[in-house]
């Protein structure tokens, strides 16, 4: 699957707008970024199965 997306840029994008806001908006910015790594870790290749 390609795309043209990063979804470790797009997490660190996140916190940057985290951090220059407050309230509600942080916290949506916050979870938003969560989900950005969360989807980062699920894309990195598998260690275990991969050549054995």
């Amino acid at each position: 699957m390609d795309s043209d997306y990063n979804p470790e840029r797009e997490a660190e994008a996140a916190i940057k707008l985290a951090a220059a806001t407050g309230g509600l908006e942080r916290q949506h910015w916050i979870g938003l970024a969560m989900a950005w790594q969360e989807i980062a870790r699920m894309r990195q290749p598998s260690l275990f199965g991969a050549g054995t």
